[in-house]
């Protein structure tokens, strides 16, 4: 798998943006950390890969 740290942060930011046009359901960076590793841990656990695309 590519950089674990940064596939959680990108999945981490991705959650959190989906939050950001509630104001008043703002999800705390931590939790969406977490909800991060849980989605890449279920990802490894169904046989799946998150990889770097090589862009030639």
């Amino acid at each position: 798998m590519a950089d674990q740290h940064l596939v959680n942060t990108l999945i981490a930011t991705a959650i959190g943006d989906c939050h950001k046009d509630h104001p008043d359901h703002k999800i705390d960076p931590e939790e969406a950390k977490q909800i991060a590793k849980c989605i890449v841990e279920a990802l490894a656990d169904a046989g799946l890969q998150i990889t770097p695309v090589n862009k030639v």
